[in-house]
């Protein structure tokens, strides 16, 4: 029986698979709640072949949780390379608080969902948290103003900080219209300058019939 050939890449397609489902699972179950049995099993793949591409799951998440945050700072800006000021703001948080990133923990940002892991764990994973916020500070803080008492600097790390455990938190409720009231204030927080107007349309939709409130359902 001759031997199975595999493309020259083939090695590193496979860690590519193994990286796209830990992120995924690691974002929607938390890191110490999925084994690494789990993993490759969600890789398509069997779990004796972890260690030919990982020497732990440490530097599994290490790797994952790189990726995962570095697509999210890419996501957050991309297209608004010309945009300055409050608009800025705005663009960046209502794509962070929106409904669509609220109901995709595991394609979405990893802070809300694992950053109290992170916070025992080792240096090397909040390393990785670190130089996500220092590259946000950058792309943003000299495109945005400052706030009363706040530096543009740390108005990115407030406004960061704020964004995440609003996220968390509209997630964690079962209401809807809870979940939704939550995303919807911490953005007119995030962004004063534009509260107003979105007060404004929030009180014109309002005035529009409206069905019955629903609960969500429990994932």
């Amino acid at each position: 029986m001759l031997p199975v050939r595999y493309p020259r890449d083939h090695k590193q397609q496979t860690r590519k698979r193994i990286l796209a489902a830990a992120s995924g699972r690691f974002r929607a179950r938390g890191y110490a709640a999925t084994g690494v049995d789990e993993v490759m099993s969600a890789a398509g793949l069997t779990p004796g072949g972890f260690y030919g591409h990982f020497r732990s799951k440490e530097e599994l998440l290490r790797e994952a949780l790189g990726a995962a945050l570095e697509q999210t700072r890419s996501g957050l800006l991309a297209g608004l390379d010309g945009v300055e000021g409050p608009a800025l703001l705005r663009a960046v948080v209502g794509r962070y608080l929106s409904r669509t990133h609220r109901d995709d923990p595991a394609g979405g940002c990893p802070v809300p969902a694992l950053a109290a892991e992170l916070a025992r764990e080792g240096a090397g994973l909040k390393r990785n948290l670190e130089t996500y916020l220092e590259a946000i500070v950058v792309a943003m803080a000299p495109r945005i103003p400052a706030a009363p008492g706040l530096s543009p600097e740390d108005r990115v790390l407030a406004t960061t900080a704020l964004l995440a455990g609003a996220l968390l938190l509209s997630r964690a409720v079962q209401d809807e219209e809870l979940s939704g009231r939550i995303l919807r204030a911490a953005r007119r927080l995030a962004v004063p300058e534009t509260a107003a107007a979105a007060a404004a349309e929030e009180a014109a939709r309002a005035s529009l019939p409206r069905g019955r409130s629903r609960k969500r359902s429990p994932r």
